[in-house]
């Protein structure tokens, strides 16, 4: 709530970019396990706590240490939609018809079979056959 406050402090305006603005920071809460606001940020908001700890030290160092890394590919895809979302600039946010589409693809490609490096089934995907029938 505190961002969306500031940026309508700074622009006087409430609409569909301020709104996206704010779905961004809550998926940065969900990808990060951040507040908002934080006594760790100093004079930082969480938005540009991550936008300079990715560029200081990498991707790595803002993701939540609770999420599956199973997921690591489509965290990092998540985490990409929220700073897309809380750009700076609000011309540069995405719609929220698109923003809907882009964790769409997320899901699909996170519920797709996953292969090792040999070529097999990854051990997190199992074929549920219990509503197979079967003949007596």
């Amino acid at each position: 709530m505190y961002l969306f406050c500031a940026e309508y402090a700074y622009t006087l305006r409430v609409n569909e970019k301020s709104d996206i603005y704010s779905f961004g920071v809550v998926l940065l809460e969900l990808v990060t396990g951040k507040p908002p606001v934080d006594p760790e940020f100093g004079e930082k908001d969480l938005v540009k706590w991550v936008c300079s700890t990715i560029d200081q030290k990498g991707v790595e160092h803002v993701l939540d240490s609770k999420l599956d890394m199973t997921f690591k590919d489509e965290i990092n895809r998540v985490l990409n939609i929220a700073l897309l979302c809380s750009s700076s600039l609000p011309i540069n946010r995405p719609a929220m018809r698109r923003v809907v589409k882009m964790l769409q693809e997320v899901r699909a490609e996170a519920t797709r079979p996953r292969l090792e490096k040999d070529g097999k089934l990854s051990p997190y995907y199992y074929e549920d056959t219990s509503d197979q029938g079967s003949s007596v």
